[in-house]
């Protein structure tokens, strides 16, 4: 969830009335990847083949760029996901089972071997204020490569393991004095291609990042301007989901059943929020038990369509 709230209703509290009122909200909320594959609260670990050849370092790169900017958008850029290798191997649903039982991750990416095709060398340019005759040009080589990752989702019921392939050309800077033969620039590229995998980590990212969507939601408050319900709002205000949600839960005592299910609906919503789907249930059914509420219905097919 993305912290961008707007506001529709607060600022022009009605007066005193024994019914309650809505507020209107709008949130951004994570979306599936382009992938399709939903990663939102869920643990992952990144594993690549090491074939025992030079490449695995540029494997290794790709593997360490792609989580960094997983755990930029998925874990507000903590360090939470590993990276791990593993013996070249064909891929099959077993192997990924295995993978995600010894990480304890939900979801376990799988790098491939990369493949890399015939360098080509572009033009010399030469370089402003070089520092030296050998470092007055600079030449880029070209080095067209494919590569191949497989994502495994555990809570995912339809059990698969899903393939995606991607190919695009590494752009490798040799600096040279200008005549320097261009098989040995060339040669000079493949060697420190390695420097391009960050980019490439970057970009396998793209397909996997969260798409963002506004979404509206409402809760339910009695406008006695200084109590617990303004309170409790206040709190949503701020994002602070889990105090907001503590105000609702203590209204559990009061007697009117419609107020006690304002609080239980408005406590799902909360929960629903910070993503413990099991728990909003349980407060939906508190509410529907209580009383019946007109938003109760749309709140419950959207914790059922997450739940999916």
């Amino acid at each position: 969830m993305r912290r961008s709230l707007l506001f529709a209703g607060c600022a022009a509290l009605l007066l005193a009335s024994c019914s309650p009122q809505t507020f209107t909200m709008s949130v951004e909320m994570r979306q599936p990847s382009k992938s399709g594959i939903d990663l939102s609260r869920k643990s992952m670990s990144i594993v690549y083949m090491d074939d025992g050849q030079a490449d695995t370092t540029f494997s290794n790169r790709v593997a360490s760029a792609l989580a960094r900017n997983l755990e930029e958008d998925y874990f507000n850029g903590n360090e939470a996901i590993g990276v791990y290798k593993i013996p070249s191997d064909s891929v099959t649903l077993d192997l990924m089972h295995n993978l995600v039982m010894d990480s304890g991750d939900d979801v376990v990416f799988l790098l491939g071997n990369p493949v890399f095709g015939e360098p080509s060398v572009a033009k010399s340019v030469s370089v402003k204020n070089a520092s030296s005759v050998d470092s007055a040009y600079v030449t880029h080589v070209q080095i067209p490569y494919n590569v191949r990752l497989y994502v495994y989702d555990s809570m995912d019921k339809s059990d698969n393991v899903k393939n995606f392939r991607g190919n695009s050309i590494l752009r490798v800077p040799v600096y040279n004095n200008g005549v320097t033969a261009q098989e040995y620039i060339a040669d000079q590229g493949l060697k420190n291609k390695d420097e391009g995998a960050e980019l490439v980590g970057a970009q396998i990212f793209n397909r996997f990042a969260p798409v963002w969507k506004p979404e509206g939601y409402s809760l339910y408050y009695y406008d006695d301007f200084k109590g617990e319900w303004i309170d409790a709002i206040n709190y949503v205000y701020n994002y602070e989901w889990r105090k907001a949600a503590d105000i609702w839960m203590g209204m559990m005592n009061v007697k009117n059943d419609e107020k006690k299910a304002c609080a239980c609906y408005n406590t799902a919503v909360a929960f629903y929020m910070l993503g413990d789907l099991n728990i909003a249930t349980k407060w939906l059914d508190r509410a529907d038990s209580l009383y019946s509420l007109t938003l109760s219905p749309g709140l419950r097919k959207r914790i059922e369509a997450r739940k999916n």
